[in-house]
């Protein structure tokens, strides 16, 4: 017979010991956590720059907005000038983006009539006010009814980009732009 210290010994021997096979994280479930919250941190620093992205978009297309819809109510309130077939408001009327805004703001006249003032002060607005920024305004007649286009195109570079589009956007080409056109039918 063995005696009741022998088989508490024994039974003590052959149990485990729980807190024996659990020592805390091993350095591969640390590494493992930290990359885990690496790739969530870059996901949402991506996020972040892409928010300020479009808001900086979205802004831009709201300036150019008011821009245009100012010069809108410029053209409507000095009718008599805006419908002759040689309008002081029209600027750039060939279709072609060449000239830059300063350009035209320095050579006209000033205070030559209230149609020179008023592009003068829309082409400089535009240019302070959008990344590249520039307009024209040209008209149609057909149908009886003459109809005014004003154009604003600006800079789209900024924020992510691709490879593409820095090319684009060093390049200064058409795709590098973000334009708007509001019709004024007179």
């Amino acid at each position: 017979m063995t005696s009741p210290d022998t088989l508490q010994t024994t039974v003590i021997g052959k149990r485990r010991n729980p807190a024996r096979g659990q020592r805390g994280f091993s350095l591969i479930e640390v590494l493992v956590t930290m990359l885990i919250l690496a790739f969530g941190l870059l996901g949402v620093a991506g996020l972040l720059v892409g928010g300020v992205s479009n808001a900086a978009g979205s802004e831009s297309l709201n300036k150019a907005n008011q821009l245009a819809s100012g010069m809108a109510d410029r053209i409507r309130a000095n009718p008599t000038i805006a419908l002759g077939a040689t309008s002081e408001y029209l600027i750039n009327e060939n279709g072609a983006w060449e000239g830059q805004p300063q350009l035209w703001v320095d050579t006209a006249p000033v205070g030559a009539t209230i149609a020179i003032t008023d592009v003068r002060e829309w082409m400089t607005a535009i240019a302070t006010q959008l990344p590249s920024g520039r307009g024209r305004i040209y008209n149609t007649i057909g149908g009886g009814a003459r109809q005014v286009n004003i154009q604003i195109a600006w800079s789209s570079c900024f924020g992510t980009l691709s490879d593409a589009e820095r090319t684009t956007c060093r390049d200064n080409s058409a795709n590098a732009f973000r334009s708007i056109n509001f019709e004024l039918r007179l």
